[in-house]
């Protein structure tokens, strides 16, 4: 049996225990553009169609099978992605959730705005939302639309902290985050907006201290909006060139920029779908619907690959085999990646999984 064939069986094999209940000729079509995404590397679907052999079909029937599985608008890829991010979260959900939201291009004249959960050193893609645009700010409805999906998701009792950059300091979204969750929230901020204390108001650039300090300026309210109660914080890292404004509602300010340090995570991810890993933008689609419905398979094709990098970083026998142990060369993405071209190389049973091991859910040991 040929490695595309292999990987292809192996990955249809375990979709259709995952999802008995999902029409099974979508489940087909989606196990072979998960398969042909890790093998070929290439988010294409003349390059995906291209990996997947067939005896019966040829690799232009098998792309116009995908072309259609894409156009179909009956189908609802956040719905069969759902129960992979529920489980996700349920399996991180012991420990404080870090939601990390922000917007990449992703394909022809197309943005997606995606919220993840931060898993050691990588983040885990959960719900998104994709839309014509070019790279820049989007609506506060777009963001409140990305949560609303995300928020039915969160295991109860789930204890969270939302990260994002400074196109997410919108007064309407802070305030949906503060009239309809619990959660914690750490965003960025432009230095020129206001913030106000029993009375007196000055821009968030007026708490810059010296370089290595943390000014904060708690029981503010932020903009002539009066979002808050919040803590205000001029963050000039030692490793920084300028200081970083946050606006957040958690209490600790030291803390709060402990947790900012892993919004930068997404970025990563972004750059493992793109330029590291599966060339996303490259699709050559252009509609924002088709586009959705090629991330639900390359988010599931991340998924195996972030599995399998991390049980092989957590086994030293393993590791060695396609990494250094002595020190940190590749991301769990990259090992991911390296140890199925090594399963397959040398004929060795596949592991598919879309699913973090059990074992290894202390997040504390990296």
């Amino acid at each position: 049996m040929s490695d595309n064939r292999r990987v292809y069986s192996q990955v249809l094999k375990t979709f259709k225990k995952l999802m008995p209940t999902t029409k099974q000729t979508h489940v087909v079509t989606l196990a072979m553009m998960v398969s042909g995404i890790v093998t070929g590397k290439k988010a294409q679907l003349s390059a995906m169609s291209g990996e997947i052999p067939s005896q019966t079909a040829k690799s232009a029937s098998i792309e116009m099978r995908m072309r259609r599985f894409v156009k179909n608008d009956k189908i609802y890829e956040k719905v069969m992605y759902l129960p992979f991010a529920e489980m996700i979260l349920q399996q991180l959900a012991l420990h404080t959730l870090y939601i990390a939201i922000d917007g990449s291009t992703v394909a022809r004249g197309c943005m997606t705005i995606m919220v993840g959960v931060v898993y050691r050193q990588r983040l885990l893609p959960l719900v998104w939302v994709t839309y014509k645009g070019k790279k820049g700010h989007t609506t506060a409805e777009r963001h409140i639309e990305l949560l609303e999906l995300l928020k039915p998701l969160i295991p109860t009792g789930g204890d969270v902290v939302l990260l994002g950059d400074a196109e997410y300091d919108t007064v309407a979204m802070l305030e949906w985050v503060e009239e309809r969750t619990d959660w914690s929230f750490v965003v960025r901020s432009a230095p020129q907006l206001l913030i106000i204390k029993n009375g007196n108001r000055q821009k968030l650039r007026d708490l810059r201290g010296e370089q290595g300090t943390i000014i904060s300026l708690a029981d503010a309210y932020f903009t002539d909006q009066e979002v808050g109660p919040v803590t205000a914080i001029a963050w000039w890292g030692k490793e920084y060139k300028k200081p970083i404004y946050l606006i957040t509602n958690h209490s600790d300010p030291k803390e709060a920029c402990r947790f900012y340090k892993k919004r930068f995570k997404i970025e990563t991810m972004f750059s493992d779908q793109k330029s590291r890993g599966f060339h996303i933008q490259k699709s050559h689609l252009s509609d924002p619907t088709r586009v959705s419905s090629l991330l639900l398979a390359s988010c599931l094709a991340y998924i195996w690959m972030i599995y399998l990098g991390i049980t092989v970083m957590a086994d030293e026998h393993k590791r060695r085999l396609v990494d250094r142990t002595d020190r940190v060369d590749k991301s769990m993405f990259r090992v991911g990646l390296d140890w199925l071209k090594h399963l397959l190389n040398h004929d060795l049973p596949l592991d598919v999984s879309f699913y973090l091991p059990p074992f290894l859910l202390d997040l504390s040991v990296r």
